[in-house]
């Protein structure tokens, strides 16, 4: 079974008091061109850097960034085409634009309900560090206002402490405690930012 793949939902009514005093709101700090179809992320050097849509042929690329960093909890081939050809998700690939366009990082996000889920976020492990993952993020997060969703919502392994406080410092709180969610041995949270 895919860890990220489980689709964890929280019913809430449209004016819910999940927490007014969670509210965030982030700054833009992208400047999209037509439509998402591809921009330029700000940097020291500010074309270094765009997130565009996935396509077929970065799959191999995703394969091996999910195997170096989940071993054997990664997705497979199948998973990133189910999301790739599946209307409802939305999947960015983060590339350097000076290195021969390789990719650098990814985020898969699908929309339900008026919230957005965050599906899968990483990056290559010779990157992390450097605020790419934040980078996305956002972007993700641009991309769900956008949608006009209420919230986004993630799970993340409860010692996976860099995403973890990725996600506090761009205003996520864990809502709920997963126990066992990733595995028998392995919990999680659910986080969420509301919009």
């Amino acid at each position: 079974m895919i860890h990220s793949l489980q689709y964890f939902h929280v019913r809430r009514k449209k004016h819910d008091t999940l927490s007014d005093k969670y509210f965030f709101c982030m700054p833009s700090e992208v400047n999209m061109n037509n439509v998402y179809q591809t921009f330029t992320v700000p940097s020291n050097n500010q074309n270094q850097y765009r997130i565009r849509p996935m396509n077929e042929t970065d799959i191999d690329a995703l394969i091996a960034i999910e195997q170096m960093t989940w071993a054997n909890q990664s997705w497979r081939s199948k998973d990133f085409l189910h999301a790739l050809n599946d209307p409802v998700y939305s999947c960015w690939i983060l590339e350097s634009n000076t290195t021969d366009d390789i990719v650098l990082g990814y985020g898969i996000q699908y929309i339900l309900n008026d919230v957005a889920h965050i599906a899968n976020l990483c990056i290559h492990p010779n990157r992390r560090g450097l605020g790419l993952g934040g980078r996305l993020l956002r972007h993700m997060i641009d991309y769900a206002r956008q949608c006009d969703a209420s919230a986004v919502e993630l799970e993340v392994h409860t010692s996976n402490t860099n995403a973890y406080r990725l996600y506090i410092n761009h205003g996520f709180r864990i809502f709920r405690f997963l126990p066992r969610f990733y595995s028998e041995y392995s919990d999680g949270y659910l986080m969420i930012l509301i919009l």
